[in-house]
């Protein structure tokens, strides 16, 4: 279901007529991902693609889809050993407030779908699921149509994962 909700979303996006594709956008970073089952820490990459549907100089608006890889953890204390590999599929609204002509600060909120599994001791537990995510973040407008982005984002999953990130977002 995941992989179809991407595949649809892009393909959407390309049978966009070329006036709507001036509203869309994609953008990939890097995020050092915590979750409180497994406390360490891991570097993963995340995709997004979205549409614009409010854009003025006082506030924006947005939905977007993406992808984001909560992280792959191992660790064994005192014999006892515990892994978990987890990502979500998500779909959000964005809302952005520019703060002077090249800066803006967002929130953003939606549904995730993750899968994925925790292992301790041997014993597999699955922790599939569609749980609210949320997060804020600030960008930069580099040109025109690219941006880069900082963003800190919560998944009330059963790992409790939080991502930090950063990474570039570019606009049709």
């Amino acid at each position: 279901m995941k992989k179809s909700l991407l595949a649809t979303a892009f393909a959407l996006s390309l049978a966009l007529p070329s006036t709507a594709m001036a509203n869309l956008y994609i953008g990939a970073g890097v995020y050092e991902s915590d979750n409180d089952e497994v406390s360490t820490d891991d570097t993963v990459p995340a995709f997004f693609v979205g549409y614009n549907f409010i854009d003025t100089n006082i506030f924006m608006f947005s939905v977007e889809a993406g992808y984001y890889d909560l992280g792959d953890y191992s660790v064994s204390v005192n014999g006892n050993t515990a892994s978990s590999e987890v990502e979500a599929v998500t779909l959000a609204g964005v809302a952005y407030l520019p703060i002077g002509p090249i800066f803006e600060v967002y929130a953003k909120a939606g549904v995730s779908s993750t899968s994925g599994d925790v292992t301790i001791n041997g014993l597999k537990q699955d922790v599939d699921g569609e749980e609210a995510f949320g997060g804020v973040g600030a960008s930069l407008d580099i040109l025109d149509t690219i941006d880069v982005y900082v963003e800190y984002l919560v998944f009330d999953n059963e790992v409790e994962s939080e991502l930090v990130g950063a990474g570039v977002r570019f606009a049709f």
